[in-house]
């Protein structure tokens, strides 16, 4: 966006843009969840908030780099421990994984305090994620590092992990990817749950059709979901001209 922002900078950018995004919308939880990006052209150090440093006065200079043994290369602060056990296990065993959005938002997690947590294939929002999604029915302790195993041999085939009693893991190539699926997915959740308050029964499409129709918005995602975070940079620059700092 940025004539004069590195491609490190830019996604320092880009990455205190969704946390100040998630503060406003309700999305972050008090100063945990985690959200990180590998630094480019590297595959050895990921980019991370302090802990402690609350989401919405996130600034781009603010982020720690650091290696999947909890090292801090440079910054100030330190990793949270469930940060490293999922965030670093996640980049470090999932190659296409450059960048990882866990929250424990509202209407995401609310769906996975149910017996069936399925995002159902009832809505366009939804259609997204059919053949990409991946449940973990127990989630364990995320500072257990074992936990980081488990999450990991689920999103080997999947971009989204819906996990049980407590959030979702997002893990996709780019931050923008991995931001338009987690408002969509919120978008999918709320729709679906309002849904459900009316007691009817939903009117789940057939599974070739979703998949077929997932297949294509996916496609068209590639180019909706960039001009989208592209919109949403000139929003926050304008908004918030310390994001850069």
């Amino acid at each position: 966006m940025f004539d004069d922002l590195s491609a490190e900078n830019q996604l320092r950018f880009d990455l205190a843009l969704i946390h100040r995004y998630m503060a406003e919308h309700n999305w972050n939880e008090g100063v945990v969840n985690h959200l990180t990006a590998m630094l480019p052209d590297n595959d050895e150090h990921f980019l991370a908030l302090p802990y402690g440093l609350h989401w919405s006065e996130a600034k781009s200079s603010d982020f720690l780099v650091a290696d999947f043994d909890g090292n801090v290369i440079s910054g100030v602060g330190e990793i949270e421990p469930s940060n490293l056990n999922i965030h670093g296990a996640i980049h470090q065993e999932v190659p296409r994984a450059r960048a990882i959005l866990h929250s424990h938002q509202p209407n995401i997690t609310a769906l996975t305090l149910l017996k069936d947590q399925t995002v159902t294939m009832s809505s366009q929002h939804a259609l997204r994620f059919a053949e990409r999604m991946a449940y973990l029915d127990v989630y364990g302790d995320p500072d257990d590092p074992a936990i980081g195993d488990t999450i990991v041999d689920s999103l080997k085939t999947k971009d989204v992990l819906m996990c049980a009693n407590h959030g979702v893991i997002v893990s996709r190539p780019y931050l923008w990817d991995a931001f338009d699926d987690l408002y969509f997915l919120d978008r999918a959740c709320e729709i679906q749950l309002k849904a459900m308050y009316t007691g009817r029964a939903l009117n789940i499409m057939p599974e070739a059709i979703a998949n077929d129709y997932g297949r294509k918005i996916i496609k068209w995602s590639k180019i909706e979901g960039e001009k989208h975070f592209i919109a949403l940079r000139r929003i926050y620059h304008k908004k918030y001209p310390d994001l850069v700092q």
